[in-house]
């Protein structure tokens, strides 16, 4: 049997993102991290009614799991995402979400399939993830 790992997600480091509204952001697994090559997986939380900024990865797809729901904005269309809805962004469209809670934070799971090509502020954090996992050995 192989090794199985259990990652408590909310202990991983985060780093701010974002221009104006700022959203943490946790690379859980990745090539640069874990090791695993196929994807990445990121933790996000969006505060309560902001908006991501419009972005779009050119590397490939991205399947965002949305918590509490909420909106998404692709290539310019708005789309409504229920509680635990699951949005699939194809590679190169520009995106953003957006948390329309008042009161609750928004929380994103983020899967890149093939895994994501570092840019931005991920290799900070791909350095902060490194060093906490290399602690908790």
């Amino acid at each position: 049997m192989k090794d199985i790992k259990i990652f408590d997600i909310l202990r991983f480091p985060s780093v701010q993102f974002g221009e104006g509204v700022k959203r943490d952001v946790r690379i859980i697994v990745s090539p640069q991290t874990t090791g695993e090559n196929r994807s990445t997986f990121v933790h996000c939380t969006l505060p309560p009614t902001s908006i991501s900024d419009g972005h779009f990865h050119s590397d490939g797809d991205e399947y965002i799991y949305f918590d509490i729901g909420g909106k998404a904005i692709l290539n310019g269309i708005e789309y409504e995402v229920p509680p635990m809805g699951l949005v699939h962004v194809k590679s190169g469209s520009m995106h953003e979400c957006i948390n329309t809670s008042s009161e609750r934070t928004l929380t994103l799971y983020c899967v890149f399939l093939p895994a994501l090509v570092p840019y931005g502020a991920y290799p900070e954090l791909i350095e902060k993830t490194n060093e906490y996992l290399n602690n908790e050995k």
